[in-house]
C-alpha cells in the first residue's frame, strides 16, 4: 500500500473519521479531499494539514515511510534523532561562539 489515497483511506477507517471529518479538521474542502483521493491531485501544504490532523508524518502519507509517528522513530532503527527546538537553538549557538573564537585565533596569526 504505497498511494497517498489508500494510506489517507485506512487511517480515517482506524480513527473511526469521516471524509468530512478530515477535511474540515484539516482546513480543507471536501471537494479538495475528494479531488487528492481519486485523482492523486494534493499539494503539499495539504498533505501536511491532512498528515497532522490523522497524526502521521507526511512521509508515511506519501508512502515514502513505514514510520507513522516521529515520536516512534529510535535512532538506532531510522537513522534519526529526535530533539527539541531549544536543544537544536542551543547548538546552534555554540557552532557561532565556536567559529568567532576560531576566526578570532586566525586573526590574530595573520597579524
Amino acid at each position: 500500500m504505497k498511494r497517498v489515497e489508500d494510506r489517507i483511506r485506512v487511517l480515517i477507517a482506524e480513527r473511526g473519521m469521516t471524509l468530512l471529518q478530515l477535511a474540515i479538521q484539516s482546513n480543507i474542502t471536501e471537494a479538495t479531499l475528494h479531488a487528492i483521493l481519486n485523482r492523486n491531485d494534493a499539494k503539499y501544504s495539504q498533505l501536511i494539514r491532512m498528515a497532522r490532523t490523522l497524526n502521521v508524518t507526511v512521509a508515511y502519507l506519501m508512502g515514502e515511510s513505514e514510520i507513522q509517528n516521529i515520536s516512534d522513530v529510535q535512532e538506532t532503527q531510522a537513522g534519526y534523532v529526535v530533539l527539541k527546538t531549544e536543544e537544536v537553538l542551543d547548538m546552534q549557538r555554540k557552532i557561532i561562539e565556536l567559529q568567532a573564537k576560531l576566526l578570532a585565533k586566525l586573526t590574530e596569526s595573520e597579524v
